[in-house]
């Protein structure tokens, strides 16, 4: 399961992103959203301490300096798609990088990679990182397996592909297509004059499976889907304010969870060997882990006829699965 990041926005970067809010508040407006990436991008230079210094020398928005740790992020050489050593880098390369907008409050601020990419050839666009948000928009009369369709963007946008769109897998001899880009997968995107993708590189899928909730081919039903098996028709209720609550068991299983009733603590899930990975009482706005301790829920949790419901936003985090766009 994967840690959460406990980090703080840098006061650049927090700037940047609350004066359009402010002023589309006072102008009766919509708020924008906060990015769900950052790119950063600049020369590299010198650096005694640990990771990678960034210069940007351009101007070109509020992080003109900052440190990337890349850790186990694809580094990717844009000219080929293959990886990039970044032992290799040397000062002056100019590299591009993808983090969150959640920064070390540091002097000169830190990051996290999602991705690197360098060797960008002088007359050509570097690739965008974007994550798919949910199902996409095909072409009339096409199918999942058809060749033009829009996929929604996390932090929005869509990312449009044709026939003529070339997929390649990242570090693996995988043959991948459109069909591989589920919600919540994550891939470099080459883009063409037109908008529409040449390339794109597809990174390991990173979750167990996606749910939504919403407008679905089949009609409004709350679906799960994991690996080739899509389950349908959930059992779900409906709290005040519009919170969609799903069965913690059967979606739990179906994602390869096993789940039990403990009479002090309430519905238990465990992971494939047997570590608990929550465990959670009906009525309560709280469920506990292992490694966090208590952490608050959205909602409460209800239990009605036998069977014990969280949030799906909070059951998709704590079982790895993506809550895709409905």
């Amino acid at each position: 399961m994967k840690k959460l990041l406990s980090v703080l926005l840098t006061l650049a970067a927090l700037a940047a992103l609350c004066v359009p809010v402010l002023a589309a508040e006072e102008n009766g407006e919509a708020p924008e959203k906060a990015p769900v990436f950052v790119r950063i991008w600049g020369k590299v230079s010198p650096w005694e301490g640990k990771g990678i210094y960034l210069k940007n020398d351009s101007g070109d928005g509020s992080l003109d300096q900052v440190v990337v740790h890349p850790g186990e992020a694809p580094a990717v050489d844009a000219a080929t798609g293959l990886p990039l050593d970044l032992e290799k880098v040397k000062e002056g390369d100019t590299l591009y990088v993808w983090a969150s907008p959640m920064m070390a409050l540091s002097m000169p601020p830190q990051v996290n990679a999602l991705a690197v990419v360098g060797n960008v050839p002088a007359d050509a666009a570097a690739p965008e990182f974007c994550e798919i948000a949910g199902l996409p928009t095909l072409a009339p009369g096409s199918s999942i397996d058809g060749k033009d369709a829009a996929f929604p963007l996390a932090g929005g946008g869509t990312l449009e592909v044709t026939e003529e769109t070339a997929y390649s897998p990242w570090r693996t001899k995988q043959i991948v297509g459109m069909r591989d880009l589920l919600p919540g997968s994550r891939a470099l995107v080459w883009k063409g004059k037109d908008g529409a993708a040449e390339k794109v590189l597809v990174f390991p899928y990173g979750y167990r499976g996606y749910m939504t909730a919403g407008a679905m081919p089949h009609g409004d039903k709350l679906v799960c889907v994991f690996a080739a098996e899509e389950i349908q028709e959930l059992p779900y209720k409906t709290m005040e304010g519009g919170v969609l609550l799903a069965p913690i068991r059967t979606v739990a299983e179906a994602a390869g969870y096993s789940v039990s009733w403990d009479k002090n603590r309430g519905a238990v899930v465990y992971d494939e060997n047997t570590e608990a990975v929550f465990y959670v009482w009906p009525g309560d706005d709280v469920l506990w882990t292992a490694e966090l301790g208590e952490m608050t829920l959205s909602a409460p949790c209800l239990k009605e006829n036998g069977t014990t419901y969280l949030p799906i936003g909070d059951l998709c985090h704590w079982l790895n699965l993506y809550l895709a766009q409905g």
